[in-house]
């Protein structure tokens, strides 16, 4: 019975992380524990939106701040690589927000809002205080960031999602996304893939 215990309890201490429980057991000792859940951040994929709207306009921040950061970079790195890709960046998310603002118009949907959350405003900032190698590092890191959240909203509103005609362009741009994933693996500098 007690080793029964210590198997079962972490899970049902998990099982209850979000609702803020306590569970309460015994030790084999036969003293009184109490085992709080922890504070655990549920993964992208649990959490993404199935709504249209929300779907736009997680989206079109996301090209936003795509397209800000390789503005915000090619002003200052001498690297020809990082260069490359960022220019790439900017067409390719402006084509992405061109297919939703056209997926959006044929259902009468209001376009995504391009407005960035606060996390992707304070790291513009940090990007553009940074210099020379150390602005590269934090472009490509930042860059590997919003891609993986990217693939993610875009494959699970494929998946999910509530509207056929966005579910068809977000399933287009999913495997883009992966291929600017591909391109930062190959990238000098670039912390790979976890």
């Amino acid at each position: 019975m007690e080793r029964a215990f210590w198997i079962v309890a972490p899970a049902l201490a998990l099982a209850l992380a979000g609702c803020d429980k306590k569970v309460d057991g015994e030790s084999p000792s036969g003293d009184k524990v109490t085992l709080e859940a922890p504070d655990i951040k549920l993964p992208a994929a649990v959490t993404q939106t199935t709504h249209a709207r929300g779907y736009l306009d997680k989206a079109a921040a996301g090209d936003s701040f795509e397209i800000q950061s390789s503005q915000a970079i090619l002003k200052t790195t001498g690297n020809a690589d990082i260069r490359s890709f960022a220019k790439t960046m900017i067409a390719a998310h402006e084509k992405s927000t061109n297919e939703l603002l056209s997926a959006a118009d044929k259902i009468k949907l209001a376009p995504g809002l391009p407005a960035l959350t606060d996390d992707q405003q304070e790291q513009l900032g940090q990007l553009a205080a940074a210099n020379g190698a150390d602005a590269d590092k934090l472009y490509l890191d930042m860059q590997r960031t919003a891609h993986k959240d990217a693939l993610d909203l875009h494959q699970h509103y494929a998946s999910d999602g509530d509207t056929p005609n966005l579910k068809a362009v977000a399933a287009t741009i999913a495997p883009v996304v992966q291929s600017h994933l591909d391109m930062l693996d190959k990238l000098p500098g670039s912390s790979p893939a976890h």
